[in-house]
């Protein structure tokens, strides 16, 4: 199972738990010690990571963050003010998402921002926290309010604002998305998922001949989690991984050091969204990325779907310049993730990527991993090209799954 990873063992699994369960200390989010200045960048920057991962529910972290949302009606903010003030905001996202409770102490200070800051992308993230949980009339009241501030909104508070607006579809046909090729000679891999994130999605393959991975005569299939470590929503960097097209194209080297724990020791598998650079051919035979329209880009659904607005998510996030997204395992501790009770499996959240099962034991030796399966199987089903197409879909509670339906 190769050597084992230093980093990966269990006495350096609970020193790094312990180095993050000491930064949520009462002392460390002490405003008046620490000003939100470039000298205590570095300090807020980690103290608010280690805020999302832990999740303590104390006085001091409210005051601490109401402290840093207060700031947001400043209209020239500094570089570092804008990027702590962003990730506070990531974090209270986070808390109103998965701490009901939190919204008593976030929602005074969640709301100033929407009333009052100068800056569309803060108050597309606190509106989106604050909408969310509201029923749909209410939500159209908090809608209106911001349209009326904003009449011509920033792309990214648009298209937040659209989403919050809409009403859900029924699912299509899952038969025709079954049975769709996004392009001949391409492989395509579908990605199923419920609504609720923190549940494990269920990866399918379909090879560049458009016949399902079989094995021993069994559709293969292996689980991923596509949760976002911010519980944040698909239009936002570093939130969950938005429903439609990607485009699958190469992987990437194995990491080392650091960069192990939040990868894993295993190549990851590169995905390209429409309209990012970097692809040598989203749709061959044209090269680069997409550029294409909302319409050209629905051509390559099937025609019961291309009405579908969640599987359009794709086509909007890499308008506003999502990137990077990636399948992945990770070398970090599950228990360095505070998580719900249908969180309690192993697969860690990720930062918008698509990650896949890797465990070890006390000295860092491996014990599972689905990584070198996944790279195994998409070589073999593209017959050595690793290029391809991945769609991902989130089915309703009260839809069956997919493999239900037979292949």
């Amino acid at each position: 199972m190769g050597q084992p990873q230093p980093l990966a063992t269990q006495s350096a699994r609970i020193e790094q738990l312990q180095r993050e369960r000491q930064r949520i200390q009462p002392q460390h989010y002490d405003w008046t010690r620490y000003p939100l200045t470039e000298t205590h960048a570095t300090h807020w920057r980690r103290l608010l990571w280690a805020t999302a991962l832990q999740q303590p529910q104390e006085p001091f972290v409210w005051q601490a963050l109401q402290q840093i949302l207060s700031q947001a009606r400043t209209q020239q903010p500094t570089p570092t003010a804008t990027a702590l003030i962003t990730q506070a905001l990531q974090v209270s996202h986070l808390y109103f998402q998965q701490h009901p409770t939190s919204r008593l102490h976030l929602q005074a200070s969640l709301e100033q921002v929407v009333q009052h800051s100068p800056h569309p992308h803060w108050v597309a993230l606190a509106v989106n926290a604050l909408a969310r949980p509201l029923p749909l009339e209410q939500r159209h009241v908090l809608l209106t309010q911001v349209r009326q501030r904003f009449p011509q909104p920033s792309d990214l508070l648009a298209v937040v604002l659209q989403d919050l607006a809409q009403s859900s579809q029924p699912l299509p046909s899952l038969s025709d998305l079954l049975a769709w090729q996004v392009y001949p000679g391409e492989m395509q891999l579908y990605v199923f998922c419920r609504p609720n994130r923190w549940r494990p999605c269920t990866l399918l393959v379909k090879d560049d001949r458009g016949e399902f991975y079989r094995e021993q005569g069994q559709v293969w299939s292996r689980q991923l989690l596509l949760q976002s470590v911010y519980a944040l929503d698909w239009p936002f960097t570093y939130g969950q991984t938005p429903q439609g097209l990607q485009r699958l194209e190469g992987i990437t080297e194995i990491r080392t050091g650091e960069l192990f724990r939040a990868y894993g020791q295993f190549p990851l598998v590169k995905l390209f969204l429409p309209f990012e650079p970097g692809t040598r051919a989203f749709f061959p035979p044209q090269p680069g990325p997409f550029q294409g329209t909302l319409a050209a880009y629905q051509e390559r659904l099937p025609p019961t779907w291309r009405d579908y607005r969640p599987l359009h998510q794709s086509y909007y996030a890499g308008r506003l310049g999502r990137s990077l997204l990636r399948i992945h395992g990770t070398g970090d501790a599950p228990v360095l993730f505070a998580r719900p009770p249908e969180g309690q499996h192993e697969w860690n959240p990720a930062l918008g990527c698509l990650t896949a099962l890797e465990r070890y034991g006390p000295q860092g030796e491996l014990l599972q991993a689905d990584m070198p399966e996944i790279l195994r199987v998409l070589t073999a089903a593209s017959s050595g090209r690793m290029t391809g197409y991945l769609v991902v879909v989130d089915i309703p509670d009260d839809q069956p799954w997919p493999m239900e339906h037979g292949f």
